[in-house]
């Protein structure tokens, strides 16, 4: 049996979400203190399941752990100790901030409900989100700012599909997911007022394969000309993720790179870790004058493959699309792209948008056999 996947607020006064996401945030810092106050909207405020009838306006709230408990405090005065601090959205415009003071880090601003625990000795805080409003956060987080909205609503299709696929993925911890890049990068409301409409004007949609299953929506940053195929990289094959030629990216930021290596470094690495037969002069002249014209899963040389995502691992290239040249002491490894490689190229993607492509033209340009549709649609959400 699925876990059914958005929950509604049974105790508000009027139901303005349709579908929501526990997201763990400030996943990637151990808590001890934080400050949040309403940045705009209303609000009620629990303490340990109890509503407060104060208003929440001008309040600035700070926690702090105290044993296995919250010590709150506002202006001039300690409310107590207590298990759990929650500020519940009355309303879709309901916003608060956050800032976190041990460790000291920037103010946050997100949408609608937070709850706040003590777990393993720090802060754990939960913003509960309409899915919309988490997408909308996640695009402009995974997509960066100032691009075009065409683009956004690539992005926004993407995140929306990725999310809806893995809402179970910290089910036992008690939320859906983290904001970090385990699951999704997510830091709040995005601020590029273009961000929020393409997630309107895409709401609901998701990529699903022929069999109507949600696809992994892999993407990278660049993919140097040509995207990978998902089995040269994670030995998995499946028939959206097939390499595709890309002329869009070529001339983008991240389309090439370089890197200089002592020439004995890089044969010691070979001969050390893969066994490759430096000594051999014809085996060494090709292992200091690599060409990839193509993008290809592995090096080989006679019956020895070595793959190239592994020398990309070892040596922290920014991608496993390059070739080999022979300097005089050193070698100039000449790299195209940033990234994995796999499914949908960003930069590409950007470019296709400013060139006047439609969302839905470059979707079917980078993924083979997939279709947008309503995630309603999908048998997934009537499943219990």
């Amino acid at each position: 049996m699925k876990k059914i996947l958005f929950s509604l607020f049974i105790f508000f006064p009027a139901i303005f979400f349709c579908h929501t996401v526990d997201v763990r945030i400030l996943s990637t810092m151990t808590v001890s203190s934080v400050n949040v106050s309403i940045h705009s909207g209303r609000y009620l405020l629990y303490l340990d399941g109890h509503q407060q009838v104060d208003s929440l306006t001008t309040k600035v709230f700070q926690m702090l752990v105290v044993n296995d408990s919250i010590e709150i405090r506002i202006p001039d005065d300690t409310l107590g100790r207590f298990k759990s601090f929650q500020i519940i959205a009355l309303d879709d415009s309901s916003v608060f901030k956050i800032k976190p003071i041990k460790p000291f880090s920037g103010t946050r601003i997100y949408d609608h409900t937070l709850e706040i625990t003590v777990v393993n000795g720090s802060l754990q805080c939960i913003n509960t989100v309409d899915l919309e409003h988490y997408v909308a956060g996640v695009v402009e987080s995974e997509a960066g700012g100032k691009t075009s909205k065409e683009y956004y609503k690539v992005q926004a299709i993407l995140c929306r599909t990725y999310a809806v696929a893995h809402l179970n993925r910290h089910a036992t911890e008690g939320f859906d997911v983290c904001d970090g890049v385990h699951c999704q990068a997510y830091r709040g409301r995005p601020s590029d007022a273009n961000v929020l409409l393409a997630v309107q004007e895409t709401k609901g949609l998701v990529l699903v394969d022929r069999s109507l299953t949600l696809i992994t929506p892999a993407f990278s940053s660049n993919c140097g000309g040509q995207t990978a195929n998902c089995e040269d990289v994670w030995a998995v094959s499946v028939p959206y993720l097939k390499s595709v030629r890309d002329t869009f990216c070529l001339h983008m930021p991240d389309a090439t790179w370089t890197r200089k290596i002592a020439r004995n470094d890089w044969l010691s690495y070979l001969s050390l870790k893969h066994k490759y037969p430096v000594d051999d002069s014809a085996a060494c002249y090709s292992a200091l004058n690599m060409t990839q014209e193509n993008r290809c899963a592995y090096y080989v040389y006679g019956n020895l493959k070595i793959p190239y995502k592994t020398i990309r691992s070892d040596w922290q290239l920014r991608s496993a699309y390059f070739s080999i040249e022979e300097g005089k002491d050193s070698i100039i490894i000449n790299g195209r792209g940033y990234g994995h490689g796999v499914g949908l190229c960003q930069e590409g993607a950007i470019n296709m948008a400013r060139q006047g492509y439609s969302y839905e033209w470059i979707l079917d340009y980078y993924y083979r056999d997939i279709e947008i549709v309503n995630m309603s649609k999908l048998e997934f959400f009537n499943e219990e």
